[in-house]
């Protein structure tokens, strides 16, 4: 009896945790271009290393809720929040992006200048490049409740656009960053910690139970 009321109780966490429809991932990859924006910001360079975590809210209305942050060189960039869309079958690669952002993007410092932020989007292409033909749905990237098939996962990226004032001038230049996204490692549901976490509570007790002290 104690067993099924405990099981129970993991069933009903695991739920409640689990209410938010969305999927959570780890993005990782490197700084690619361009040098002169790079040169621009004082913390990130050509070759530095980023991780992006993006949640992937399900379909509704034709698009997905996203919210994403993360480090980019030693750029930390706060909660984005924004809406993505997934397209194929248009005679263009199977692809899934981000539009505007909806949150206000925290600068990085710059390089003997002052970085006024823009936007930044994030990009990830499909195994299916050509646009031409029809992806069944077991093969498609982007499920609708927003998983992503890391299957179907062909490269991807991230597009930092700003403007950079140097210091003592009243001209803006306008840059574009870019990286390349290599991996993505989907971050475990809070649901499936819960169960994880009190699963070996529930070992450690019954072991107590079985060599009292």
């Amino acid at each position: 009896m104690k067993r099924m009321i405990f099981c129970s109780v993991l069933l009903a966490l695991a739920y409640g945790v689990n209410a938010k429809p969305y999927y959570s991932y780890d993005l990782y990859g490197t700084v690619t271009g361009d040098a002169t924006a790079a040169g621009s910001l004082a913390d990130v360079d050509i070759g530095d290393e980023f991780r992006i975590r993006l949640a992937i809210g399900k379909k509704d209305s034709g698009e997905h809720k996203i919210s994403f942050l993360g480090v980019i060189g030693g750029w930390t960039i706060f909660e984005q929040e924004t809406n993505g869309y997934y397209q194929w079958g248009d005679w263009s690669p199977e692809r899934f992006y981000t539009s505007g952002s909806h949150s206000p993007l925290n600068a990085p410092d710059g390089n003997g200048s002052t970085v006024h932020p823009n936007d930044i989007y994030l990009t990830l292409l499909g195994m299916e490049q050509t646009g031409a033909v029809v992806i069944p749905e077991e093969k498609r990237l982007i499920r609708d409740t927003g998983e992503i098939n890391l299957d179907q996962f062909h490269s991807g990226g991230f597009h930092f656009w700003f403007f950079n004032q140097v210091d003592g001038s009243s001209y803006s230049s306008e840059e574009d960053l870019y990286g390349s996204i290599t991996r993505i490692m989907k971050v475990p549901e809070p649901g499936t910690l819960v169960l994880a976490v009190l699963g070996l509570a529930f070992l450690l007790i019954k072991r107590h139970q079985h060599h009292p002290q």
